[in-house]
C-alpha cells in the first residue's frame, strides 16, 4: 500500500508513530510538507524559552495509549527540570523543546518503519491537486507526481486570517510564531495592541515581557474572556464521563445536550460536589471581571474540587465522540453562544503564565479592552476604535484560524476535491469524503467534519491517528479508482 500524508505537524507525527506500531504489511509512505517547520507545525518551531507549552507532559504525548511517552523523553533532557511550574508540580517546557520531541518521535518512527520494510520519503513541496487513475497520483506545486493508494490530510489550521485588512501596514504582525523572530523589531516602549485574549495572546505577552518590553500592552477581545487557569492534576476515575459511555450514548441515535449535562451532574454527585454551584461558576465565565476571575482561579490551582478538571477532560475525550450525534440546535447553541467559555475551559493556561499575566494586569502594563469595531493604519501607527479611539504603534494578530477553515496552502487541493465530488463540506462544518472510493481519503484534525469547533489538541490528534493506523493495517484490498483530473 502506498500512503500519502499531506502535512508534517503533530497529526502526521502521531500517524507515523501509530503506523510504525500497527503491524501492517510494509508498503510506502510519502510525507508532503511545503514549509521548513518539518514535524514541528506552526506552534512548535525554534523559539525563545519564555514561550511554553500549555499542558503538563501527560497531556502532550503523540501516543494515545501511552501518556508517559513524552514524560520519559523529558527525563533524558537535562534542561527540562528548570522549567518546573510550581502550580502544577510538573515541567512546562518551551514550545521549541516540545518540537524537538516531535522531531525525535518522527525520526524514530521512520527508522522503525524502514527496518520493517517500509519505504518512507519526505517531499518538501506543496500538494496542489490529484490525478485519479491506477494508481492515483498527487501532483505538487513543483510539477512532481507521486502515486498513492491512501491519503491522510493532516494540514492543521494554516495561518491566521487578517480580519482587519492590515497586511502590509508597517508595524502589523499577522503570524506571530515564532515569537523569537517576529517580536525582535518591537521597540521596548512601543504601544502594543494584541488582537485576541486566548493562549496565543498570553504567549505574546510572556514573550514581550521576557524581551524586556516596557510599553503598554492591550489585549483586544470581543468577549473579554481569558483562558481558565489549569489546575494541578489529580487522579480522576470517572464512571459517567468516559469515552465508553459517550460511544454508547451516541450509538443510540441523536443526543440531546441535556443528556450530556445529566452525565456531568451524576459524576459530580458521585464526587460529593454541588452541580448547581459548579454550573453557576462556569456560566459566569462571560460576565465575571476577568482579572478577578484570574486571581481567584490562581488561588484554586490546588483545589480538591474535581469539577473543572472533569469537565476539561470530558470536553477533550467525550466531545469528539458526542459532537456529531448532537442535535443541530445544540451544536449551534454551543458554537455561537458558548464558544469562548468552552475554549477557555478546554485549553487553559498554565499557572506560570497566569501568574505573569496577573502581575502585568495589576501593574497596569497590560489592559483588556472589549467592543473594538475597527483598527486602521495611519501615519503614527494605528487607530483602534471602540468606545473611544486610541493609538497603537504595533498590532499583533493572536486570533488563531477557527476549526473547519481550509488552510490557505491547501485551497487548490481542497477546491479540486470538492469540485470532483470526492469531498464535501458538512452542514455543521468540516470536510468529509463520503464519495472517496473505498476510503481513499482521510482527514485528521481540525478540518475533519466530525471534529469539534475547538482546536484539536495533541491527545485528540494521537487518538485519531491511532484509529486511522488501525484501519489502514486491517485493509487487505485496494479500490478500482476512477480517472479524474482535479485541482491542477
Amino acid at each position: 500500500m502506498k500512503i500519502g500524508i499531506i502535512g508534517a505537524g503533530v497529526a502526521a507525527v502521531g500517524l507515523l508513530d501509530a503506523l510504525a506500531r500497527a503491524g501492517a504489511a510494509p508498503g510506502s509512505i510519502t510525507v508532503f510538507e511545503a514549509t521548513a517547520a518539518l514535524w514541528r507545525g506552526r506552534a512548535y518551531q525554534h523559539d525563545m524559552p519564555a514561550v511554553r507549552v500549555n499542558a503538563p507532559p501527560g497531556l502532550m504525548s503523540v501516543r494515545s495509549d501511552d501518556r508517559g511517552h513524552f514524560e520519559r523523553w523529558l527525563t533524558q533532557q537535562p534542561d527540562a527540570a528548570r522549567f518546573l511550574d510550581p502550580g502544577l508540580g510538573q515541567p512546562i517546557v518551551p514550545r521549541a523543546m516540545y518540537g524537538e520531541y516531535l522531531e525525535h518521535s518522527a525520526r524514530a518512527s521512520i527508522d522503525r518503519l524502514r527496518r520493517d520494510g517500509w519505504q518512507v520519503s519526505v517531499v518538501n513541496d506543496r500538494v496542489t491537486g490529484i490525478v485519479e487513475g491506477q494508481p492515483m497520483q498527487l501532483r505538487t506545486e513543483g510539477g512532481g507526481t507521486h502515486p498513492v493508494d491512501r491519503v491522510a490530510l493532516c494540514v492543521g489550521s494554516g495561518r491566521p486570517r487578517d480580519q482587519y485588512g492590515l497586511t502590509g501596514a508597517p508595524g502589523y504582525i499577522n503570524e506571530p510564531y515564532p515569537l523569537g523572530h517576529t517580536l525582535t523589531a518591537v521597540a521596548p516602549q512601543a504601544r502594543v495592541a494584541v488582537i485576541g485574549s486566548g493562549l496565543t495572546a498570553v504567549d505574546i505577552t510572556a514573550a514581550l515581557t521576557a524581551n524586556g518590553h516596557r510599553g503598554p500592552i492591550t489585549l483586544l477581545s470581543r468577549s473579554g474572556v481569558l483562558p481558565h487557569v489549569q489546575q494541578r492534576p489529580r487522579p480522576l476515575a470517572p464512571r459517567h464521563l468516559t469515552p465508553a459511555v459517550a460511544m454508547d450514548l451516541a450509538s443510540r441515535g441523536t443526543v440531546e445536550f441535556t443528556d450530556v449535562v445529566a452525565l456531568l451532574r451524576a459524576e459530580l454527585s458521585d464526587c460529593g460536589e454541588d452541580f448547581d454551584d459548579f454550573a453557576a461558576d462556569i456560566r459566569a465565565t462571560d460576565t465575571e471581571d476577568p482579572t478577578g476571575r484570574l486571581r481567584r482561579q490562581l488561588a484554586d490551582v490546588d483545589s480538591a474540587l474535581l469539577g473543572r478538571r472533569l469537565l476539561t477532560m470530558a470536553i477533550r475525550t467525550m466531545g469528539p465522540i458526542l459532537w456529531p450525534a448532537l442535535t443541530g440546535k445544540d451544536r449551534m447553541m454551543l458554537r455561537t453562544g458558548h464558544f469562548r467559555t468552552i475554549s477557555s475551559i478546554s485549553s487553559p493556561m498554565v499557572p506560570h503564565n497566569a501568574e505573569g499575566l496577573l502581575r502585568l494586569l495589576d501593574s497596569g502594563r497590560v489592559r483588556l479592552r472589549t467592543g473594538i469595531t475597527a483598527i486602521k493604519p495611519d501615519e503614527a501607527g494605528f487607530t483602534v476604535t471602540g468606545e473611544s479611539d486610541w493609538a497603537a504603534d504595533v498590532v499583533i494578530n493572536a486570533v488563531n484560524p477557527p476549526a473547519y477553515v481550509t488552510p490557505q496552502d491547501t485551497e487548490s487541493l481542497i477546491t479540486g476535491l470538492l469540485d470532483s465530488g470526492t469531498a464535501e463540506f458538512a452542514p455543521t462544518g468540516g470536510l468529509r469524503t463520503p464519495a472517496s472510493p473505498a476510503g481513499t481519503w482521510h482527514v485528521l484534525g481540525n478540518l475533519a467534519a466530525d471534529s469539534m469547533f475547538i482546536a484539536t489538541n495533541p491527545p485528540g490528534l494521537a487518538a485519531e491517528a491511532a484509529r486511522l493506523a488501525e484501519h489502514l493495517a486491517r485493509e487487505t484490498g485496494l479500490p478500482e479508482p476512477r480517472s479524474i483530473l482535479v485541482g491542477i
